[in-house]
């Protein structure tokens, strides 16, 4: 609080004390100009002491629940989990690191230390599994309906781990596609695209292709995750054939009816040329829609080609249906 003055420490102390306040209500109580307000605003929100929630016209202001915490990071554990926690409360604030671990820490009534031990366990132990960055779920899909499908497929990390709920990458998906943010998309996309590159270059891709969504958005994942991407190969492209009745795969709780939902529903021009491909896509449960598409390029494949899936985030337990995303 030391860099703030005397008056913005009054603006915070009102927010403190009605919480979830407008800033013409603010001006009123304290007796100050909207003008001189919204500068003591804009520095607290600098500060990260308070948040700013809703749209134009009905914005109001609350504290941060960073400015109730003083976090010393004393060990590598704390910079695990600072650099690779969020937690997303009920209300929809997302506090990343030791201020979001914290908080659902307190929430579950969990002890702190206790579940801190775990995770940095657990992290490092995922750490393990990956080779330049990237999660081989092979072995995920080798028992599966995978003949002239995947020859392999990848993700940058599971959805969700153990009780800690999902991932970091796992959450940045998850609201990206759910509010349709694309500031958290694009950072998603910024994360993954060192070890997306790397894998093109190392497996000498020769085209990518996106799997297409399933529900209308006004914002869509992909295309912004695409655009930020910036891949500098061609492109198969691969339609979402529409059908009188919109069946989302993620409603369908059985693999056999995802794979018959993909199998039906994505469509791929013929006549594309092909060579070694990479399939993109934001989450893998079953990896139905990824498999299904890899068949249908080989069709029109005219040699022997190698086809990749790549996924942002995939399923902990195997190929389990993430029904959420």
């Amino acid at each position: 609080m030391e860099n703030i003055s005397k008056e913005a420490k009054s603006v915070f102390d009102t927010i403190e004390k009605h919480s979830n306040i407008r800033s013409s209500e603010i001006a009123k109580i304290l007796d100050i100009s909207l003008k001189n307000v919204h500068k003591h605003l804009k520095k607290l929100r600098e500060e990260e002491l308070i948040k700013k929630v809703g749209e134009t016209p009905l914005v109001y202001y609350s504290i941060s629940k960073k400015s109730q915490n003083d976090f010393l990071i004393a060990d590598k554990g704390d910079k695990i989990i600072e650099s690779n926690y969020i937690y997303v409360s009920p209300s929809g604030e997302m506090l990343y690191g030791m201020a979001g671990f914290q908080e659902w820490c307190k929430k579950n009534k969990f002890g702190w230390e206790k579940e801190k031990k775990f995770f940095v366990e657990k992290f490092k132990l995922i750490q393990k599994l990956k080779k330049d960055g990237l999660i081989c779920a092979k072995k995920s899909i080798s028992s599966k309906d995978t003949k002239d499908g995947l020859d392999n497929i990848f993700f940058s990390d599971f959805y969700t781990f153990d009780h800690f709920g999902k991932t970091k990458l796992g959450q940045m998906v998850y609201l990206g596609k759910a509010s349709q943010n694309s500031k958290i998309i694009r950072e998603t996309a910024r994360l993954v695209k060192p070890n997306i590159e790397k894998f093109i270059k190392k497996h000498k891709i020769q085209f990518v292709c996106f799997i297409p969504p399933t529900i209308s958005r006004k914002v869509q994942f992909m295309e912004v995750f695409k655009r930020i991407l910036k891949i500098n190969l061609p492109e198969i492209k691969a339609v979402k054939i529409p059908t009188p009745t919109k069946v989302p795969q993620k409603t369908l709780r059985k693999l056999e009816d995802r794979i018959i939902n993909a199998r039906d529903t994505i469509a791929v021009n013929p006549n594309q040329k092909v060579g070694n491909v990479l399939l993109i896509d934001d989450a893998t449960g079953s990896g139905a829609t990824m498999n299904e598409t890899a068949k249908k390029i080989r069709k029109i494949a005219k040699k022997k080609i190698k086809i990749f899936g790549y996924s942002i985030v995939g399923s902990f337990k195997g190929f389990d249906v993430i029904s959420e995303v």
